[in-house]
Order: structure tokens, then sequence, then C-alpha cells
């Protein structure tokens, strides 16, 4: 794949259902995570910083997953739909 090619692929795995919890207050600022995909989380001022920050995390993490090859887990939503299906 193209680094063009991996840009768009993780832009449109962004679009797929994928959890994402966002805990915190406004005291203590804002932690964001997908508890479908391992390893990381980040933070914010606030729930909206905190999103959008996690949405860029996430982007960057697809796109090293598809420069190496290594596998990317499917959202939940899309598991339990294909069960059923």
């Amino acid at each position: 794949m193209t680094e063009e090619e991996i840009k768009r692929t993780a832009q449109e795995l962004l679009k797929r259902p994928y959890v994402m919890v966002i805990r915190g207050d406004p005291t203590d600022g804002y932690l964001a995570k997908s508890p479908e995909l391992p390893g990381w989380f980040t933070a914010g001022e606030t729930p909206e910083e905190a999103l959008e920050l996690l949405r860029d995390a996430m982007a960057l993490w697809f796109e090293s997953m598809l420069e190496t090859g290594d596998s990317i887990p499917e959202p939940e939503a899309w598991s339990e739909a294909r069960k059923a299906g």
C-alpha cells in the first residue's frame, strides 16, 4: 500500500462503529479510550478535546497497523451483526 492508500484506509476504519469511552470531570480532565483497540488512551481538558485526540490516535494506530501488516480488530457491533446474520 502507498502512504496515501494507508491514510485513506485509516480514515475509512475510523468510520466503523468502534466504542469510544470518555470519563472524567472539568477539574481533573477527561480520559478517552476505545476498549476494542488495545493499549492506549488519550486525555483532554474537555470531553470534545479528549474525543478529538482519541480519533487522531486511532488514525495513527490504524496507519501503523496497516504499514506493518498487522491485523486490526473489528468493532464488536460488526462482529455481533455477522454472528446474527
